[in-house]
């Protein structure tokens, strides 16, 4: 098998993992037999082999261009990646009911703070900005590979959880989704949501630091510059 072959195989696996396990019937029949932590123990071991296997594929995979970027997109990734890393951070300082073992985040009287006033899904939508603004701006076939399926995965997966939050989380679950959204600032600009700035000093902070980090680094890192726009 060629290399990007190989790379084709290990996106496919990447993807399918995701879509096919744990947004599908699979996992309550996983759930079944191995119990609630067994199968989360199952599945993250199963997502970090996976992604183990698509990096070490991208790696080894030729870089044969598909599309020559223009110079000025090359801004994009440095306009788009701190307010993607902000979303991440944002994920993860505040409850989030969509989140594995959440659920009881559903039972607070205003369980949808912070960034989740945003999206319900911030880490995920995170994950499309920064997957999409890297696939625009490198247009070759690894980049293809590895930036699309982590891009498709994260907004099927938006999708997916929805789903199985509406199917399993009654009425709580649909006085949550009545405040927010899934798309970004949906609920707000639908007038069915505000934005508190003291709840997002902190992801704001947070995000722009390992947002600077990571441009420091991103050479040594990488092997390629992040700062291609200013030369």
């Amino acid at each position: 098998m060629g290399p990007h072959a190989t790379l084709a195989a290990a996106a496919l696996i990447w993807f399918g993992i995701h879509r096919g396990v744990a947004g599908s019937a699979l996992r309550p029949w996983l759930v079944s037999r191995l119990g609630e932590k067994g199968y989360r123990g199952f599945f993250a071991l199963l997502s970090i082999a996976s992604l183990v296997f698509l990096i070490h594929a991208y790696g080894r995979a030729p870089c044969e261009a598909l599309w020559t970027t223009p110079r000025l997109l090359f801004w994009l990734p440095l306009v788009v990646v701190p307010v993607a890393f902000v979303l991440v951070v944002g994920a993860f300082t505040v409850p989030n009911p969509t989140a594995v073992g959440g659920e009881k985040v559903l039972e607070r009287s205003e369980p949808a703070r912070g960034m989740l006033r945003v999206t319900r899904h911030p880490f995920l939508w995170g994950v499309v900005l920064w997957s999409g603004s890297h696939l625009i701006v490198n247009g070759n076939v690894p980049a293809l590979f590895l930036f699309g399926s982590m891009l498709l995965t994260a907004l099927v997966g938006t999708g997916d959880i929805d789903r199985k939050r509406a199917a399993s989380g009654g009425d709580a679950w649909q006085r949550f989704a009545a405040v927010t959204s899934n798309l970004p600032f949906a609920a707000i600009l639908g007038g069915r949501n505000r934005l508190v700035a003291r709840e997002l000093w902190l992801p704001l902070g947070l995000g722009l630091v390992v947002a600077g980090v990571v441009l420091h680094f991103h050479t040594s890192w990488f092997g390629l510059s992040a700062l291609r726009a200013l030369r």
